[in-house]
């Protein structure tokens, strides 16, 4: 009975503390004064000015003087033409974006300023002109429903601000040709249904600062949407970014995170560089000029993406990639790349279960090749490298395992190994390909085990003939050729018939 009673009362004392607490946070949210601003000129009676509904401030600056921390500024629709200094907490609260609207006093300062102050928040309204439309040093803010237009420099400036952006927009700073839409040089950025469009030469700038787009649509800023350098940390999810003279998505020494994203009309769609780690999964990388994802000195993965309609080089470029581990390229979707499917120079790549279709010759009727490697070390396994204007891969000094690929209707030879390349094929499907299904020529060599061929137009296997021309083919079991005998080059028919020609003449 004793021990009841105890625990009836912790309980009701438990309780108590509960709705205390559940009062404390809804006093937090109820803000210590309101004020009331509305525009200038309009007519209120000659009572001064206090802030209340029936006597509003004509002026946000005298608002924020008269503002306590935590203050709501219920702001009426019509222009304010002034440059504000915050620097305590407070809510700006206009009637819309268009309908209440801050212009900038002075074109070579920023808008609103906010300076060693915290919570500052900012919702329905436009903030206009300025060489900045906010900026922020410091603390954690928000802004909703927020226009921000028609600067020089940037839409929005974090200094090691934490700064939300929801259901906004960015636009004209100056022009998409110069500027930056977004610029934080460290603290963080989460950006949710936003759009940019010609904000800046560069859309969203990361400088060793955390980020998160989030449905965000980006166009027309001459250079690039989003930019992470510095050992910044981006992460992009969904949105779309259209219309570029650079790479659209670049990371320099930083980490990309790219989810399902759209990246359209740009040079590159995505370019990792100098020690960048490239995460990729999903989305469309259409119409680039020089390649989808390109890796230089980067590393990291590519999966499930749809890469198309390339430009000079291919859907996914590496080279020289610095990572322990090699590049991983799995289950992705190459058609019309460009010139080549993958081109790999000086890096380890393994690629699994992708599909490589319509590469297409350069303007010297070269290359073409749904895989092409130069002085590296690649896996491929489980590929459909299909109807290519040059080889299904080709290899120049480089190391290769082929395991379960096909290699069908290439331009010229399912599998090229060219110039002391390494390696072996087992299990693959060499199909219908213009020359050889697998040509091996100078002084390479290939282990041949259990492929299958089949309508190879000229030969099955060809290693060459003469000095230094040659390769060797080991050709293990259970290499089939569907229609009759394995088809292979034949040198010494080749040099009785050079010789045959010689004593004619």
């Amino acid at each position: 009975m004793r021990k009841t009673c105890i625990a009836a009362a912790l309980a009701a004392v438990c309780a108590g503390c509960e709705l205390a607490g559940a009062r404390a946070d809804q006093l937090r949210e109820i803000p210590p004064a309101i004020l009331y601003v509305r525009a200038p000129g309009s007519a209120d009676g000659a009572a001064p000015a206090d802030g209340s509904e029936a006597r509003p401030f004509h002026s946000l600056r005298a608002a924020l003087a008269a503002a306590p921390a935590g203050a709501l500024l219920r702001i009426d629709e019509g222009v304010f033409r002034e440059s504000l200094s915050i620097t305590r907490p407070v809510v700006l609260l206009g009637r819309g974006a268009g309908r209440t609207r801050i212009l900038a006093a002075d074109p070579r300062d920023a808008v609103v300023q906010v300076r060693g102050a915290d919570h500052v928040q900012i919702h329905g309204l436009s903030i206009e002109g300025g060489a900045a439309c906010a900026a922020f040093a410091g603390g954690s803010h928000k802004l909703q429903r927020v226009v921000l237009r028609g600067c020089t420099e940037a839409g929005l400036a974090g200094r090691g601000a934490q700064i939300e952006l929801l259901s906004s927009s960015i636009a004209n700073v100056s022009g998409g040709a110069a500027g930056r839409g977004i610029d934080l040089d460290g603290g963080s950025l989460e950006a949710r249904n936003v759009r940019l469009y010609a904000a800046g030469r560069r859309a969203v700038v990361l400088h060793h600062a955390r980020g998160t787009l989030e449905n965000v649509e980006v166009r027309w800023s001459s250079l690039s949407a989003l930019q992470a350098t510095g050992g910044a940390d981006a992460r992009v999810i969904g949105g779309s970014y259209e219309g570029f003279g650079g790479a659209a998505l670049y990371a320099g020494a930083s980490k990309l995170t790219i989810e399902d994203a759209q990246v359209g009309r740009a040079e590159y769609a995505v370019l990792g560089y100098r020690g960048a780690e490239l995460s990729i999964s999903g989305g469309e990388f259409t119409d680039y000029g020089v390649a989808g994802v390109a890796l230089v000195g980067a590393h990291g993965s590519v999966h499930g993406a749809t890469i198309s309609r390339g430009g000079t080089d291919a859907a996914i470029s590496v080279t020289r990639a610095d990572g322990s581990r090699p590049v991983l390229l799995t289950d992705n979707r190459m058609s019309s790349p460009g010139t080549m499917g993958v081109h790999v120079t000086e890096s380890a790549v393994t690629a699994r279960g992708n599909t490589i279709t319509g590469a297409r010759v350069d303007a010297e009727r070269d290359m073409g090749d749904g895989f092409y490697a130069v002085d590296s070390t690649v896996v491929v396994e489980q590929n459909v490298m299909r109807g290519n204007a040059g080889s299904g891969v080709a290899l120049l000094r480089s190391q290769v395992r082929l395991a379960g690929n096909g290699f069908i209707e290439n331009g010229r030879a399912g599998l090229l190994m060219m110039d002391q390349s390494r390696g072996g094929a087992s299990g693959n499907t060499f199909e219908r390909n213009v020359k050889a299904g697998v040509e091996i020529g100078e002084q390479s060599r290939a282990t041949l085990a259990q492929n299958r061929f089949s309508g190879n137009l000229r030969l099955d296997v060809d290693a060459g003939c003469g000095k230094g021309l040659a390769g060797t083919a080991d050709l293990r079991g259970g290499n089939l050729a569907i229609a009759g005998a394995l088809r292979q080059r034949s040198c010494a028919d080749e040099g009785s018939r050079a010789a045959s020609s010689l004593g004619q003449q």
